[in-house]
Formats: C-alpha cells, structure tokens, sequence
C-alpha cells in the first residue's frame, strides 16, 4: 500500500472539531462531563472501543471530548449521503464493509485493516472502533464482533509477544438518547495490553480471540451502564432516575456531577442483580409496585421529582410566576429567534423508523437550519435596527436568548407541575396520597436492599 498520510496532523479537521465541539454539540447538550480522557496513552499503538448505542452522536462524542486527532472505523452505510460521507471523512472517519453492504464489498476490508495496521505502527493517532458492531436502544453491552481483534493481533505482528498494541474501554451514556438538553458522559476507561494472547493466537487464533474478546466485554461493563436483565430493565431504569440521591447518600458519595450519579447506579445495579439471583420473588415484587407508581404519576401527568417534597409554598410558587412573567419578553425574543430552527429538524423524525437515529437527525439538520436563519437575522439586523449599538447587542444576543427560552420552558413546565402537586395536596387528593404511599414502600424495599448489601 501507499504512504499512509491518514493519520498527520489536520487543520481541517482541527478547524471543524472546534466548531462540532466548542459550538454545535456542546449547544446540544444541556450537561457534558468526560472523565479520565488523559489516560489515552501518547505515542503508542491504542485502539479505543467505546460502547454503541446511539447512532453517528456516539463517533462524535469521542471525536468531540478527546483532544487527539482519533481516527474512527465506522459503519460503512452511513456513508452513503455524499454530504455527510464528505464530513466523515475530514473527521477522519473511514468505512468498514459488513455483509449487508454487499459481498462485492467485502474485499475493501482488507485495505482498512492494512492502513490500521500503519496507523498503529506510526502511533501517532489513536483508531476506534465500535466492538459491537452496530447500535442498540438498551443500556447493556452486546456481544462483541471479530473486527476489533484482527485489528488488533494483526498491529501486534510487529511486537510479537512483547507489549504493544492497547485496547481502551470507552463507556458513553446519555442522560436520554433522543431529547435536545440532555446530558452526556463519557469514561475513558484504563487501556490493557493485548501481548500476553499473541502466542495463543499464532497456536489457535479463534480461541484467542475469544479469550481477548471475553476481556475486552468485562473491560468495557466497568465503564458503562450494563443493565444484563430483559425481565426487569424498565424497573432498573426506573429506580436509576428515583434512587440515585439515595443511593449517593448511602455511598457517602456527596457531589452531583454525572460521574457521581453513574458510580452510584452502578452499584446499585450490582445490587439490583444480586436480589435478582437470590430472591427473585421479592425483585417482582418491587417491579409490580414501580409499575403501579409509574402508570399512577401518568394518570396524574407528574413526574417522581415533584414527589420529593409533602408540599410547596403557595407564596413562594406565586413569587416564581410573578418572576417568570416579567422575564416572558426576553422568553418571546428567543422563540422569535430560534424556533424555527429548533423546530425544522424534528420535522421529518416520524419518518425515520429507528429512534436512534433521531438526535443523529436533529443534530445534522440543526447544524444547518441555525447556521442559515441566525444569517437572515443578522442580515435583517444589520439593515432594519436603528443604532451600531443596538445591532450588536441583538446579534450578540441571538444564541443566547435561544438557550434561556428553552430553559425558560422546561422551568415554566416544571412550576406549574409544582403548582398542579400542591394544590392536590391541599385539597388531599386520594390519588396522590396513593402515588407517595408507592413511592415510600419503592424506597423502604430499597432501602433494604442496599442496607443488606455489602457495600
């Protein structure tokens, strides 16, 4: 093969990671925490494998939090729009054929795995790759497939069995896969050398990588939420977004951040599977309740975090609407300047059969409707708006008002949620008497749980 060139230093791709990063993703989520990306090793052969569940956001999570030029192995199908294809691949991001790509296609493998087997020589960028091979809509890892292994033992010919090629667990979770706002994490696991499976793959390559494979799957469950169970992942999911203050408190975990609630979810699942495996009944037991609760908060048109207080002040919630009133013409101003835009990318979402595709669509199309209308606003700015001065400030102005609209609606959302609450409340609504009962027995059953439990 030729000189590889691939993995040199890029201005193109340096100029449009910023603009993805600094400006478009971190716009599209509400919350970003990346933790331990300075573990990614410098100057040698390493191949990230990050968990896969929410289509192309996933490759530009990575692409977006790690300060290295990372050259990403993906799906050959996402590229077939020549726009985005023409993205992808100054983002470094290059094709790996599967059999429903076509067989005629099959062969172009060969080529990706020589221009690997460079880059991890060259050592100067890192590659990822998804293990599983395609995304699902659960928290869990999938089985992995062969790809990532021949990958790798094929770089490490180079090494034989001394140390060379490392394999990094990368967990990626998001607060929820299709809503604008939401939150993203992303732990950069600590990356393990792959020389001590290379005799064992030159005896008998299958096992081997079976062996590596089984590692590599129990590497990647430490860094990620690994939800095993069909019967009850609803219930686990359910008590990540109830529980997780509790759990915190109990673990003597006392910050907030996404790395705290993620440590106290994963040992809440531990415990979760180990009640599973001993007393299955109880587990159903607790499950049946959730789903009351669940389907009461819907009757109702709460959510769980409403119930954590008996009651809100009256005064207090009134002193909020008053507050919020005369903040609603900069709220208009927002809407006015970036509804439209907002709006256009969930447009044509009901069409795309696979939901986790859908923040994938808004994201691209949002890219392109803001960057176009905050244009004619500007434009319009510059040529109706009376003052140098005032133009400034109106264009300066634009993104920010779109982010406190939207804040503004999720907080007017929530305060009269506190008012509907209340009010049923005070006027000792049996429903809602019934919906904090469930909510107590939910905690006391955990509670147990946890306080059993070896922690």
């Amino acid at each position: 093969m030729g000189k590889v060139t691939i993995d040199k230093w890029s201005l193109k791709y340096t100029l449009l990671r910023s603009l993805y990063a600094s400006v478009a993703y971190k716009s599209y989520f509400r919350k970003i925490y990346v933790h331990n990306v300075k573990s990614i090793p410098k100057n040698k052969p390493v191949i990230l494998a990050p968990n896969h569940q929410n289509a192309l956001m996933d490759p530009m999570a990575i692409v977006c939090t790690c300060h290295r030029q990372v050259i990403f192995i993906a799906r050959a199908d996402i590229f077939k729009n020549p726009i985005i294809a023409r993205i992808l691949n100054a983002l470094k991001i290059v094709p790996m054929y599967r059999m429903r790509d076509g067989v005629e296609n099959l062969n172009k493998n060969e080529e990706i795995f020589d221009l690997t087997q460079q880059i991890l020589k060259n050592s100067r960028s890192p590659i990822a790759i998804f293990p599983e091979g395609n995304h699902g809509d659960k928290r869990r890892l999938r089985p992995l497939v062969k790809g990532i292994f021949r990958m790798a033992f094929r770089a490490q010919e180079e090494y034989g069995d001394q140390p060379g090629v490392l394999l990094q667990p990368v967990g990626i979770d998001y607060g929820h896969y299709q809503n604008f706002g939401s939150s993203l994490f992303i732990y950069y696991g600590e990356p393990f050398d792959i020389s001590s499976y290379y005799l064992q793959y030159k005896e008998n390559a299958p096992v081997a990588i079976n062996q590596l494979r089984d590692r590599l799957s129990e590497e990647m469950k430490k860094y990620m939420i690994h939800i095993e169970t069909e019967e009850y992942y609803d219930l686990y999911m359910d008590l990540r977004q109830i529980y997780n203050d509790s759990m915190r408190k109990t673990l003597n975990i006392k910050g907030k951040t996404l790395l705290d609630k993620f440590r106290a979810d994963k040992k809440m699942i531990d415990i979760l599977d180990d009640v599973e495996n001993k007393k299955p009944g109880i587990l159903k037991e607790l499950n049946t309740t959730m789903k009351t609760y669940q389907k009461g908060l819907k009757t109702k048109n709460l959510r769980d975090w409403v119930l954590k207080k008996k009651k809100y002040s009256l005064p207090v919630l009134i002193l909020q609407f008053i507050g919020m009133m005369a903040l609603s013409p900069l709220y208009i101003l927002g809407l006015i300047n970036n509804y439209i835009p907002y709006k256009i990318p969930t447009i044509p979402i009901n069409k795309i059969k696979d939901p986790q595709f859908h923040s994938t669509m808004k994201y691209g199309i949002g890219l392109v409707t803001f960057l176009l209308y905050y244009i004619i606003l500007i434009v319009l700015a510059l040529i109706f708006l009376p003052f140098i001065w005032l133009k400034v400030i109106y264009i300066i102005l634009i993104p920010f008002t779109g982010h406190f609209s939207f804040r503004y609606f999720i907080a007017y959302k929530k305060l009269f949620a506190k008012f509907r609450y209340t009010f049923q409340v005070l006027f000792k609504n049996l429903e809602v008497s019934n919906l904090r009962e469930l909510r107590k027995e939910i905690f006391d059953r955990m509670d147990t749980f946890v306080n059993t439990a070896t922690l």
